[in-house]
């Protein structure tokens, strides 16, 4: 409640370090945490334990849940799941005509796109299924943590994943 009352994911590094000496510093929060840690380890509790699993679990809810509509508008391709792992799935195409090409969607932020392209890249390249594959195209699930990137910005990112041949998806603004 404290995290979203502040808009914690929407914060500046130096920000967000502020909100965390603050939640060290409440009784209802970093007092109570003090009972069972060291105080030494109070701060990275709260840190680590508490404001990760937030956001995590933040970033899973704003996420949209079914892609192949997502998959659809931006490649105007139909497909279905055929793999799936942690932030990553496989999509075989079942568009007439496309037979052998898939779509891998990685997730990631807005902020650090390099990772989640970087996570695609790997798994395609070490994966049997891109040894025959007509195309493949990658997706990139975007979460923008609650902040309205520039149109600046955004065009760099187009282009930099244009060079790529991969797409992003961004969700989450503000």
């Amino acid at each position: 409640r404290v995290a979203d009352n502040a808009d914690y994911l929407a914060m500046s590094r130096t920000d967000s370090g502020r909100f965390l000496n603050d939640l060290v510093a409440r009784d209802d929060v970093g007092g109570v945490i003090a009972q069972y840690v060291k105080k030494d380890q109070v701060r990275h509790y709260i840190k680590d334990a508490v404001l990760n699993r937030y956001s995590k679990d933040k970033t899973e809810d704003a996420r949209p849940k079914d892609l192949p509509p997502i998959i659809k508008k931006v490649y105007g391709l139909d497909c279905e799941e055929s793999h799936k792992e942690e932030k990553l799935a496989l999509f075989r195409v079942t568009t007439d005509g496309c037979e052998n090409e898939y779509v891998v969607v990685a997730d990631g932020t807005v902020l650090k796109w390099e990772t989640a392209l970087r996570k695609a890249l790997l798994f395609i390249s070490g994966k049997p299924f891109s040894n025959n594959a007509k195309a493949i195209h990658i997706l990139l699930m975007l979460l923008a943590q609650h902040k309205r990137g520039t149109p600046s910005d955004k065009r760099h990112l187009e282009k930099a994943l244009a060079i790529a041949n991969a797409e992003a998806f961004v969700f989450g603004e503000q």
